[in-house]
């Protein structure tokens, strides 16, 4: 790898979280709710009903683009429609493959694009150790009953995250391939945000 293309892999992580913080900002402000005093059972399980509409279409298609093993990841242990789909159930809901699925979905065919997706996506599970404590807190949530999303990785989250880090660095080492990769994550943050808010019901 040429010296271009260490600086260019070496501030990937940089652009991403730099270039999209105002589209994450916007899906923070629309999940306050989650870690609101006022929260209840009802509220929480419609957000995870929103949630697997999003990720179950999503993670089909970014699994589908294949070649994960030789980037050194293993995206079977990243999938988290499963989670929703245990803690829906749980919850009550009997059946949660008849949820309505999001039909705007970010691109994602391409190696580039999909890393974009994921980006959002394994920064939201980090996240997520954030709200499932305070869900204990306000619900009494645990992994046991409904709270499985959230804990995402569990005590796994700080390797998990490292690995990303490492493989999308190795990854996206041209400016042409971060552009795409950038471009993917804001748009992949602005479709969850549209629909996981009520006035973006996009079914």
């Amino acid at each position: 790898m040429n010296v271009e293309s260490v600086s260019a892999s070496s501030s990937i992580l940089t652009r991403l979280r730099t270039e999209t913080r105002a589209q994450h900002d916007a899906i923070e402000a629309a999940l306050v709710e989650l870690t609101s005093d006022g929260l209840d059972r009802d509220a929480y399980r419609r957000t995870l009903e929103r949630f697997y509409g999003f990720y179950r279409p999503l993670e089909m298609g970014l699994w589908a683009v294949g070649g994960w093993g030789q980037r050194d990841l293993d995206v079977t242990q990243r999938r988290k429609t499963p989670l929703l789909d245990a803690d829906l159930r749980t919850l009550g809901l009997a059946n949660p493959e008849d949820l309505p699925v999001c039909t705007e979905l970010p691109p994602h065919a391409t190696v580039a694009a999909a890393f974009g997706c994921l980006y959002v996506l394994e920064g939201a599970t980090l996240g997520g150790q954030v709200i499932s404590k305070l869900l204990r807190k306000s619900l009494g949530v645990s992994i046991e009953n409904g709270g499985r999303f959230f804990h995402g990785y569990g005590d796994r989250s700080g390797p998990m995250w490292q690995a990303f880090r490492a493989s999308i660095m190795t990854f996206a080492d041209t400016v042409a391939i971060q552009d795409e990769v950038v471009a993917a994550a804001k748009d992949t943050f602005l479709k969850m945000h549209c629909w996981i808010t009520p006035q973006g019901d996009n079914r």
